[in-house]
């Protein structure tokens, strides 16, 4: 099978390309070859709807000298178009949907019934009938539904041109895959997802819809708590952005946010497991030293956690520790029951309840697992 991937994303190394990187692994491991078409690096003009593709030129774009006439002879011999675009303004990127209305010489401009009683176009011999098209796209919102619009326009896209849509990888909340060692089990069987629905695309033709449900599963039920960590990652975002201005900060971005405290207690609070603790009411206070000092809270009220800035009235458990040692415990670094009970950080208040993070939390190296 002959893959064309479109590569849609401005951004040559965003998450777009890091879900593409295990699509195109599992379509490699079941033989297919694919040729990745990165727009950012083309010029592509826009369509100017002069139809002389249909009546003066047939098969042939009036527009010459740009990028996209190699485009089409690869379009014509390939099994299977890849759209990979990330989801702007719920939509597609610019360029992705310039190479699709570029692609018009491809059909013919008759009307025929595409047997659902739709109005479609039939395809221009040499292109065969029966190709495929697949879809991928990443967004930052956390609800799959953001996708709605991109979806149905892909859909009716096939329909009207004679391909099969074959497979929709839609990864929601895709921020969050800057911090895949805090995602834990589910950030791998969702990279994991994308590789087996190459490896289907390839062997058989179409990704199944159990593989689509495994990439788009939610990071969290905790909408709210999802929320404030994409909150807390644009302060983080904006705060990098003055203080390399200023030349007090020479880390990358990535670097910044994935030591970043605020970070790491709303990637705790998306992480609560509120029906294995739905009586559960408590507060859970961090008062934090070091390199990143400051006072946060986590208040578990009616199965949610949400995560919140200061100091609570009356906690119910008080974590003193510094910003390096609790990075050292969430990254994997640092054991956290060896690490208190070595004194590197002290507690106050319900112990009963610190014991309990892994299971709260959905993690083995809790503060004090195993003792």
């Amino acid at each position: 099978m002959k893959l064309l991937v479109f590569q849609g994303s401005p951004r040559p190394q965003g998450f777009t390309q890091l879900v593409l990187d295990s699509f195109l692994q599992g379509a490699a491991n079941k033989g297919a070859s694919a040729e990745v078409v990165r727009l950012a690096d083309k010029n592509i003009r826009q369509c100017t709807g002069c139809y002389s593709c249909w009546y003066d030129t047939p098969g042939v774009c009036a527009q010459q000298g740009d990028d996209m006439a190699g485009i089409l002879e690869q379009m014509r011999s390939c099994d299977v178009e890849v759209y990979a675009t990330p989801l702007y303004a719920c939509g597609m990127t610019a360029p992705t949907k310039r190479v699709i209305e570029r692609a018009l010489p491809l059909l013919l401009p008759f009307l025929v019934d595409d047997r659902e009683g739709l109005t479609a176009h039939p395809v221009r011999p040499p292109v065969r009938e029966g190709r495929a098209m697949a879809l991928i796209s990443v967004c930052g919102f956390p609800e799959v539904e953001h996708f709605s619009s991109l979806v149905g326009q892909f859909r009716a896209l096939a329909r009207v041109s004679g391909r099969t849509l074959a497979g929709v990888l839609l990864r929601p909340g895709s921020e969050s895959m800057l911090f895949l060692e805090q995602l834990g089990k589910t950030g791998q069987e969702v990279l994991d997802g994308f590789r087996r629905a190459g490896e289907e695309l390839a062997e058989r033709g179409r990704v199944s819809p159990e593989t689509e449900e495994t990439v788009r599963r939610p990071w969290t039920r905790n909408l709210q708590a999802s929320r404030e960590q994409a909150n807390a990652f644009w302060s983080v975002r904006i705060e990098h952005a003055r203080a390399a201005r200023r030349g007090t900060e020479t880390r990358s971005f990535e670097e910044a946010a994935k030591e970043d405290m605020r970070i790491l207690l709303t990637s705790l609070a998306t992480r609560f497991d509120g029906g294995s603790a739905a009586a559960l009411q408590a507060t859970i206070q961090f008062d934090v030293r070091g390199s990143q000092p400051g006072r946060w809270n986590l208040e578990i009220r009616d199965g949610e956690c949400l995560f919140q800035e200061g100091m609570a009235a009356s906690p119910t458990l008080t974590i003193h520790t510094s910003a390096e040692i609790w990075r050292a415990i969430a990254s994997g670094r640092l054991d956290g029951g060896k690490a208190f009970w070595d004194g590197q950080y002290t507690v106050d208040g319900d112990l009963g309840l610190l014991r309990r993070f892994p299971a709260l939390f959905g993690g083995r190296n809790g503060p004090i697992a195993g003792r």
